[in-house]
């Protein structure tokens, strides 16, 4: 069984609770057997950059351990900045493309590592971190090489979404995302 760990906060005033959240991720994941933490707080501000939070250790070494954690861009409309936490650099931002349409919106920049295709983008990071459960079980299965796509396994996962996704061009970031398309990772990860 796969756990995925939902916080829901309110902005980085709670740094130190959901840094506390992940410190216990971390100790417990393997009794635990967690592999995916989907953050769902935003702050409904614009960050080009990250900033420096209590959260930046724990999502570190959640990473190290191959944990995949992501966050939700937010949902107003920016195409200058994305919420936090996500535009922390340990934690997958995770936007939005409107299902069906293969185009970009809600909060996005060029810090947002992939898009989902969802109403709001807490559920696209929902549905990110499920599908990076799936993708995880296929490569395990598949005895997939995922050291070919990055120093860890959660940023490998990132990569072979990226490498899998549909692009998606947006004009108002300006930028190049790539959409989620989870059969065609899997079929990339089992060779079909």
């Amino acid at each position: 069984i796969r756990a995925i760990s939902i916080v829901h906060l309110s902005g980085q005033g709670e740094a130190d609770t959901m840094a506390a959240a992940l410190n216990w991720v971390l100790e417990h994941h393997h009794e635990y057997n967690i592999t995916t933490v989907n953050l769902s707080p935003v702050d409904d501000e614009r960050h080009q950059d990250p900033l420096p939070t209590l959260l930046d250790g724990p999502l570190r070494a959640l990473k190290e351990q191959g944990i995949w954690v992501s966050a939700p861009c937010g949902n107003n409309g920016y195409t200058d900045g994305i919420s936090w936490p996500a535009c922390q650099p340990d934690c997958f931002s995770i936007g939005a493309t409107k299902p069906g349409a293969h185009a970009a919106h809600l909060d996005r920049f060029t810090n947002t590592d992939l898009l989902v295709a969802a109403a709001a983008t807490s559920s696209s990071n929902a549905n990110a971190a499920a599908c990076s459960m799936i993708l995880r079980e296929a490569i395990d299965v598949g005895a997939y090489p995922w050291q070919d796509h990055g120093p860890t396994l959660a940023d490998a996962m990132l990569a072979i979404f990226q490498q899998t996704g549909v692009s998606i061009e947006d004009p108002l970031v300006p930028a190049t995302f790539h959409e989620l398309d989870l059969l065609a990772a899997v079929g990339h990860v089992l060779g079909g």
